[in-house]
């Protein structure tokens, strides 16, 4: 049963500063956002596939995060999850 506030992959980036420029646009309109997958010690190990970098948000909020990111002015690289 899906809840209000499960956890959800908002989107999915290949670079970390890609997905935490996303979190922090997120954030500074009210959403709350988590980036997962942005450990540098394991891009050393193990290298970057695509996706790997995930915006998470809570699924309330998930509608709102797609406004806010379609308003905004950036032109950045991610995959619907």
């Amino acid at each position: 049963m899906e809840k209000e506030d499960d956890i959800v992959v908002f989107a999915k980036y290949d670079s970390p500063v890609d997905a935490n420029i996303v979190k922090g646009v997120l954030e500074s309109n009210g959403v709350i956002a988590g980036v997962m997958g942005d450990s540098t010690a394991n891009a050393l190990m193990q290298g970057f596939t695509q996706g790997t970098i995930k915006v998470v948000v809570f699924r309330k909020d998930l509608q709102k995060a797609w406004q806010i990111m379609d308003s905004a002015p950036l032109e950045l690289t991610y995959s619907e999850e």
